[in-house]
C-alpha cells in the first residue's frame, strides 16, 4: 500500500493505493515518455485543485486524475528524485499558506516527530 498525505490550509486528506493498482498506473504512464518535470508540476497542480473542492464536487475524471497524480508523486518520490530529494515510503506534501510552494517530506519523519 502506498500512501500520500496532502494539507493545504485547512483541507487535508490521506489518499491510499494499493500497491497493484499504482504498479498499473505508473507503468502505463512512463510507456508514454512523459516529460518527467510537466508531470510532476501537473500532478501537484491536480491535487491543489482537488483539494480546493468539496468530495460530493467530485466527478469520475477527477477522481481519475487525483489517482493517477498521487501515483505519480509517489513515484517521483521514490523512485526519480535523487540525493536529498529522495523519499522511502509514504509521502506528505504540504502547500505553503501564501501559495508559493510545496514542502515535502517523508511520513516516517512525522511519525517520528520531526
Amino acid at each position: 500500500m502506498i500512501t500520500v498525505y496532502y494539507k493545504s490550509g485547512t483541507a487535508q486528506w490521506k489518499y491510499e493505493l494499493e500497491d497493484a493498482e499504482h504498479d498499473y498506473i505508473i507503468k502505463n504512464v512512463l510507456e508514454d515518455s512523459p516529460d518527467l518535470t510537466e508531470m510532476f508540476d501537473d500532478s501537484l497542480e491536480i491535487l491543489r485543485d482537488i483539494s480546493a473542492m468539496d468530495e460530493d464536487e467530485m466527478d469520475e475524471e477527477d477522481e481519475i486524475d487525483q489517482t493517477i497524480a498521487v501515483s505519480f508523486i509517489w513515484h517521483y518520490f521514490n523512485h526519480l528524485a535523487e540525493g536529498d530529494d529522495r523519499i522511502e515510503g509514504d509521502v506528505v506534501l504540504i502547500e505553503e499558506e501564501d501559495g508559493s510552494g510545496v514542502t515535502v517530506m517523508p511520513a516516517s519523519a512525522i511519525d517520528d516527530g520531526e
